[in-house]
């Protein structure tokens, strides 16, 4: 299993950090990428993978944090990119959920990040939350990228995932697949995110935590870790019908190609 967004530099991980990784690789886990969504945690992120064979960093702002992308923090983001055990710009993105910084800033922080990522020919990481036709829209402009990336935590419909997958983005799966009553059977019934998972390539899945938010069923409610992310192939396996093993080789295959792993 890889671990394709994980933020165990996250001050919830300080008392046990080496305990956690350690049940992540003995517990079948191959590889983790530990993602950086600010300065200090794109540093952090490219420390720990310094200091673990298996582990990998991306370097980016989140839009959360989207006013503080200016030249100096960029220079330090690309500085942070290339070190050779840095795979990815991300976790960059748009959202206008619940951020409180404005859409305008976050959509200059945006293009900023993906002409850093186009300058370096890097995979992007990317978040996205009520804005997904505005990321659609400013990706198709840069019509001459041959863009490679995720889109992380995906809980939208088919139709939309269809456009990111012909734009050549692979879809991120949290444990939020986890959180359904199981419809599986009756198409009339099945969640959006289980038609999606229906319908999506095979070669285009991956698998996340995005600890220590978002642990799936049955360790919703406690802290998540990347060990947990084999829930979410497990119940990737179980809508589509597929054997546990085969979900994850697939997505182990995916990542590895995605990130050049």
């Amino acid at each position: 299993m890889i671990d394709t967004h994980a933020h165990i530099d996250f001050k919830e991980f300080d008392n046990d950090r080496e305990e956690v990784v350690k049940r992540f690789f003995n517990g079948g886990g191959e590889k983790m990428i530990n993602v950086g969504c600010t300065l200090e945690s794109s540093k952090r992120s490219c420390e720990l993978a310094k200091n673990n064979k298996n582990i990998f960093a991306s370097a980016g702002i989140h839009p959360h944090d989207a006013d503080t992308v200016n030249k100096n923090s960029l220079k330090i983001i690309e500085e942070i990119a290339m070190h050779y055990k840095t795979i990815a710009i991300g976790e960059i993105g748009l959202d206008f959920f619940k951020s409180t910084t404005s859409r305008e800033i976050q959509i200059q922080a945006f293009r900023a990040q993906l002409e850093l990522a186009e300058n370096h020919k890097m995979p992007i990481i990317i978040h996205c939350r009520d804005a997904y036709n505005d990321l659609i829209d400013i990706l198709k402009e840069y019509k001459t990228s041959d863009w490679k990336g995720v889109i992380h935590c995906y809980t939208a419909s088919w139709e939309i995932a269809k456009e990111f997958l012909d734009l050549g983005f692979y879809i991120g799966f949290t444990g939020i697949v986890t959180y359904y009553k199981d419809k599986i059977e009756n198409n009339d019934n099945k969640p959006e995110i289980y038609k999606t998972i229906d319908n999506m390539p095979l070669d285009r899945i991956l698998i996340e935590t995005d600890c220590p938010y978002l642990s799936p069923v049955p360790e919703r409610g406690k802290r998540n870790e990347p060990i947990f992310v084999k829930n979410v192939a497990k119940k990737i396996a179980q809508i589509r019908k597929m054997s546990f093993k085969e979900i994850e080789k697939q997505t182990t295959e995916n990542a590895v190609r995605l990130f050049n792993l």
